[in-house]
């Protein structure tokens, strides 16, 4: 997988989290939920886990203790008009 598809992929990660299911800084959502959210995207389980990676390795994502996704400031703050 490409940089600039995992990038875009980690971008419609935050956008689900945040615009879709209204999740805050600090906020979780299991890894089961969001893999359900994902394949309605369209977005298979091979794209899924370079672009978390990722996405954690810019803050804006962060693994829970319980394999849970947990939303940071940074995640939440990005801006998705761009």
């Amino acid at each position: 997988m490409a940089e600039q598809s995992i990038q875009i992929t980690a971008h419609k990660i935050l956008y689900i989290l945040v615009v879709e299911q209204s999740l805050r800084a600090g906020e979780s959502m299991s890894i089961k939920a969001l893999a359900s959210d994902l394949q309605r995207h369209g977005i298979s389980e091979s794209e899924r886990q370079p672009a978390l990676d990722w996405a954690i390795s810019k803050g804006w994502l962060e693994q829970g203790p319980d394999a849970e996704v947990r939303l940071t400031e940074a995640g939440f703050d990005m801006n998705f008009t761009q």
